[in-house]
């Protein structure tokens, strides 16, 4: 095994705390209260007062983010000992689907429970599918935020990779298939050229982890909507925003018979194993990547967000509870909460967490469905976003529900709100796949009907039937205007519902 990937097999242990989900989350929980005992919020709830599980529940009230949202504000302009003790170390931007992008902190201690959950699971894949040599392709994003620092001097932003820390980024830069520098380009079509040769000139990928299918699917189309630029690139050289990528006669060639073959092998033959998510809205797009890199092994990622790691793949690839990484609560629809031991499965739940960056039964809107167990562990699958709903006039649609009725349609698809010149939903789907418009327009129409709101508005006339908008390259327009807006490329996620009325505007070409 190379030095490079013995180091990253050999970080994710010494984790792993004994005993049984309970036990384990009982001794995270009681460590990070202890820790923050002193901290403003820990004096105002008596952490140092909390002897059980119990007693923490009826105590500590369960908050959304508008709730802490002052304090957050008052850390990030310089002020210690507000949610946790001491000082953030650094902030982070969520992408906002919801709503308007939020604030996180991180202290020292949660990214600590980040490593706890995905440095074991990078070591045991490393193990499980044998990979002893060849490069890797971590998703490496454009830097199309511009650097910020709080009022109070704190950074606002991780680069990929922090999350691992900088032992595990150190083995990072022996095994990577694209250098460091192209996550510090800001033109992203430089970017895209430059991740483009460096992947093109690695004959021994042996893994891909990306967060988002639709990452690296966008690389896959422009392989080819570029190869002229490439071709040229890997025959003669060049330089790209300053740095000299050199020619590369056995990459040329492999392109060639990718174009010509369409099959991935010609490039990448070794790759084994690629990691990304797969459920809810990515499970389309997982699909197709998987289609077009038929010869490896796919692994779903487990639901990770910015606030916390709830789960993460086993060796059999279930998403299962990653219970060092916080505390986690389960509430029901019924408004009822539970603890990880404590859950049924084939029930759904909306995840409750506390965190060591201060985050005390934080309602996170991600949706889970219990599966049962394994190992002890729950294994739960991420079915969709609680608060991403959309309500023109009483219809309440949340997107769980939307995901259900789309559930058969491939690739590219979103509902969409539109008010001009009726007020109706339009689906949103990809004019390069097949569709038999009028039987999809009815199909969906009938489940979205299902919704008794939806069916009485349609029923008085408040809203008019269902149309089709089939778009030319959807997935490249929705992604940049997330990333114009200030999402990380490597993060943006696929939605089955948008809230926003002028979506449509987007999709057709005509929004300014």
């Amino acid at each position: 095994m190379s030095q490079g990937w013995k180091h990253l097999a050999g970080l994710g242990t010494g984790f792993h705390n004994a005993g049984g989900t309970a036990l384990r989350q009982e001794s995270w929980l009681f460590d990070c209260l202890r820790r923050n005992a002193a901290s403003e919020y820990g004096r105002r709830y008596r952490f140092d007062t909390i002897r059980s599980v119990r007693d923490f529940k009826e105590r500590v009230p369960v908050i959304s983010y508008e709730d802490v949202e002052p304090h957050i504000q008052r850390m990030s302009d310089g002020e210690a000992d507000v949610l946790f003790a001491g000082r953030p170390i650094a902030f982070e931007r969520t992408g906002g689907s919801t709503r308007g992008s939020k604030l996180i902190p991180y202290s020292s201690h949660s990214l600590r429970d980040f490593q706890a959950a995905l440095l074991p699971w990078l070591g045991n894949s490393i193990r499980q599918f044998d990979i002893t040599s060849g490069t890797a392709y971590f998703s490496i994003s454009p830097a199309t935020r511009q650097s910020e620092v709080s009022a109070g001097g704190i950074p606002v932003g991780l680069p990929d990779g922090a999350y691992l820390g900088a032992d595990a980024l150190t083995a990072f830069g022996q095994v990577t298939a694209v250098p460091a520098w192209a996550g510090s380009l800001h033109d992203v079509a430089e970017w895209q050229l430059a991740t483009l040769y460096w992947l093109i000139s690695r004959e021994d990928l042996v893994l891909i982890s990306v967060w988002s299918p639709t990452f690296m699917l966008v690389l896959l189309d422009a392989l080819e909507k570029r190869r002229a630029e490439l071709a040229d690139l890997l025959q003669c050289g060049g330089v790209v925003s300053g740095h000299t990528l050199s020619p590369d006669a056995g990459a040329l060639a492999r392109l060639d018979r990718y174009m010509d073959e369409r099959d991935a092998r010609a490039i990448w033959p070794k790759l084994k194993l690629v990691s990304c998510w797969a459920d809810a809205s990515s499970k389309p797009f997982f699909v197709q990547l998987k289609e077009r890199l038929s010869h490896a092994t796919f692994q779903g990622k487990g639901l990770l967000s910015t606030e916390s790691v709830v789960t993460v793949p086993d060796r059999a690839g279930r998403p299962v509870l990653a219970p060092d990484s916080g505390f986690f609560e389960f509430q029901s629809d019924c408004g009822d909460l539970y603890t990880a031991h404590e859950l049924t499965a084939g029930e759904q739940f909306e995840v409750v967490i506390t965190t060591s960056g201060g985050l005390y039964r934080y309602r996170t809107g991600d949706r889970v469905l219990c599966e049962g167990l394994a190992d002890e562990l729950p294994v739960l699958r991420f079915s969709g976003r609680e608060g991403l709903t959309c309500d023109i006039v009483g219809e309440k649609l949340n997107e769980d529900f939307v995901l259900s009725c789309l559930e058969d349609v491939p690739g590219f698809r979103m509902l969409v709100p539109v008010r001009t010149p009726q007020t109706r939903y339009t689906l949103v789907v990809d004019n390069q796949d097949q569709h038999a418009a009028a039987a999809l327009i009815d199909r969906v129409e009938a489940r979205l009907s299902e919704n008794p709101q939806y069916a009485y508005a349609r029923r008085i006339g408040q809203l008019e039937k269902l149309s089709l908008f089939e778009a030319a390259q959807p997935l490249d327009k929705y992604i940049r205007r997330l990333v114009t807006a200030g999402a990380r490329l490597g993060d943006v996620k696929v939605t089955a519902l948008r809230a926003e009325t002028d979506w449509l505007e987007t999709f057709s070409g005509t929004a300014t």
